[in-house]
């Protein structure tokens, strides 16, 4: 999925072509024996790339750094991590790979108790060292061949996934991705009553492009927008299409002010942006809605409800602009609302994540709404600050110009 961080690729990749030679597959052979060791290797013959470890430590080391490795057979009598230890570290691995990854055990010791804790720990066969090779290579095969199997199930599965998620023409979050993923961190703002705004914009006189130009130059605008957009998005944003010219953003731990801030960052990033398609520059402005958290009632619907009608809003005032509330009058650009001092909640968030420059012209006022904060904490805590310098110092700053 296209996130902003690399060129945007709108169209299917070529498959590589199939390998001449492909590669063996890779067996990891776990034994403090070198010459169980050498017996096992050979016993796998030309037909398997095999590397060794001594112990489950060093075994884990090369999993975690040789993404080729297969299949796992190990002993389970060993110095510093046993194969017990090393299979149930596999296991509980963060890797998906290394949860699934086939390991067969193999040792000396015939008993049912070995074997019973050995499926316990995690693994998928058990082979006494007395087994003859032809046994040996069967086994290795079968499970390789399960293996591979599970892997090609696995990356289906991840494609069409992703194919589910992804908007096929701007390669961005779809609708049912956004709702997924805005509905999980909404939840998550909510327990740690923290701030959550979504923004909902759409495209000025779409249609007039698609008259004018054709849909083929629509259709490059929307790719374009969607590569403007990723890279004027926080950290932490989420942009998805959610349905023709239309695309939106959840912004988590962000108020109102604060995505005040980011969509003036993306409307003005529009409008400076050039949108050429067959040497036809194409002039593309957008119009934005803003709803914000209030209570723990609100879920993704009613915000996006509210930012639809305020988008709504700014086609009305006049489009190429801002609407964070449901008075039309107060539809202006950022611009205004740059006039208006945050409250010292919103301003803290908003240094946060970065948006000081929101603050600058109001560094006088939010320093008279802290003075006597510090002049109580002052008291309490027998600090010797100046406090009578530090109101002269803000004095002295400029006020914000009406």
């Amino acid at each position: 999925m296209y996130n902003g961080n690399e060129t945007a690729s709108f169209y299917l990749e070529e498959q590589p072509a199939a390998e001449d030679n492909p590669r063996k597959p890779r067996l990891l052979i776990v034994d403090d024996s070198a010459t169980i060791r050498a017996t096992l290797s050979r016993a796998v013959g030309d037909e398997f790339d095999t590397h060794e470890a001594t112990n489950g430590e060093e075994a884990l080391q090369l999993l975690e750094n040789d993404s080729d490795i297969d299949l796992v057979v190990t002993d389970l009598a060993m110095p510093k991590m046993d194969g017990y230890g090393l299979i149930k570290r596999m296991r509980d691995h963060p890797s998906s790979r290394l949860i699934n990854m086939p390991v067969i055990v193999v040792t000396g010791a015939n008993d049912t108790e070995a074997r019973e804790r050995a499926f316990i720990a995690g693994a998928n066969d058990f082979i006494a060292k007395t087994s003859d090779h032809v046994e040996f290579l069967a086994r290795v095969r079968a499970h390789v061949k399960l293996a591979q199997t599970i892997q090609e199930l696995e990356q289906s599965r991840r494609y069409l996934k992703e194919q589910a998620d992804t908007d096929p023409l701007t390669r961005l979050a779809n609708r049912r991705s956004f709702f997924a993923s805005a509905s999980t961190s909404l939840a998550l703002m909510q327990r740690q009553n923290e701030h959550f705004s979504i923004v909902i914009l759409d495209i000025d006189h779409f249609k007039r492009i698609n008259d004018t130009y054709g849909h083929q130059a629509g259709d490059g605008v929307l790719q374009q927008l969607a590569i403007v957009l990723s890279t004027a998005i926080r950290e932490g944003d989420f942009l998805a299409r959610i349905g023709g010219e239309e695309f939106v953003v959840a912004s988590p731990c962000t108020n109102r002010l604060a995505a005040i801030v980011l969509s003036e960052r993306l409307r003005k990033a529009v409008e400076d942006s050039e949108f050429v398609f067959e040497s036809n520059r194409i002039p593309v402005t957008i119009s934005l809605g803003i709803a914000s958290k209030n209570s723990g009632d609100d879920d993704v619907d009613k915000l996006l409800a509210v930012a639809d009608s305020r988008l709504y809003l700014a086609k009305q005032k006049g489009r190429n602009r801002i609407c964070a509330s449901d008075k039309p009058g107060k539809a202006e650009r950022l611009v205004d609302s740059d006039l208006v001092c945050p409250k010292l909640d919103e301003a803290i968030t908003m240094i946060k994540h970065g948006n000081t420059f929101r603050l600058q012209p109001h560094v006088r006022e939010l320093g008279e709404q802290l003075l006597p904060i510090l002049e109580l904490i002052s008291q309490h805590a027998e600090l010797s600050l100046d406090i009578e310098a530090l109101r002269s110092a803000i004095e002295s700053l400029p006020k914000t110009e009406q």
